[in-house]
């Protein structure tokens, strides 16, 4: 016999839920990417089409909108003792905040099948376009003021550095500066150049991880 399960919302896709005192909403939250799915659900004991999401909040917390459509046996009287059930369409709505790691995961998963997502992942995952295009130059335009531009002169002779190069040297120090003192929350490239060094650290000091 089939439970009935929680229909949230079943008249589209907008949702909200607290979660630890926080609102997270599909509406005010950008979506990332998302995958259809369908099958069979052991747990649910039904034929599940599901639609799953992530989402990133203006504060930068990651979730999952997840929505599963399926026939299941409702209980459409209030009789406990006698129940009696009628099959029906059930949608089951979840939202469900995830770390980092297992938004990561998700994202890469998408980024490997889908073209039409690849721009809105690398925005929020740049990690996963690093090695293929560490070296892409990307056009910025940027007005300065006098005074800026005079410092800016008097370093391009002392050093041998481009306007670009020491522009990016200078946004890159700056951030990497605010992210140790905790201002920004994440750096992904730092993480990732950390990962790379471990296997030759590893092998300097002599040690086994396998």
């Amino acid at each position: 016999m089939f439970k009935q399960e929680l229909v949230l919302n079943q008249k589209g896709v907008n949702m909200k839920k607290v979660i630890q005192g926080a609102v997270y909403n599909t509406e005010t939250a950008k979506k990332i990417c998302g995958k259809v799915s369908e099958g069979p659900d052991h747990e649910k004991g039904a034929y599940v089409k599901q639609l799953k999401q992530l989402y990133i909040t203006k504060s930068n917390k990651f979730f999952f909108y997840v929505k599963s459509e399926f026939v299941a046996h409702v209980v459409v009287n209030d009789d406990d003792i006698d129940p009696e059930f009628e099959e029906q369409e059930v949608v089951e709505e979840i939202k469900n905040l995830v770390s980092y790691e297992e938004a990561l995961q998700f994202a890469s998963e998408i980024y490997a099948v889908s073209k039409s997502e690849k721009k809105m992942i690398a925005k929020y995952f740049p990690e996963l376009i690093l090695k293929k295009e560490e070296n892409k130059k990307i056009q910025k335009k940027l007005y300065i003021s006098e005074k800026a531009n005079w410092y800016l002169e008097l370093m391009l002779q002392k050093r041998n550095e481009t306007n670009s190069s020491l522009v990016e040297k200078l946004i890159i120090e700056e951030y990497q500066r605010l992210y140790e003192k905790g201002i920004m929350d994440r750096d992904p490239f730092l993480e990732m150049e950390k990962e790379q060094e471990l296997p030759s650290n590893r092998k300097r000091r002599g040690h086994d991880y396998e």
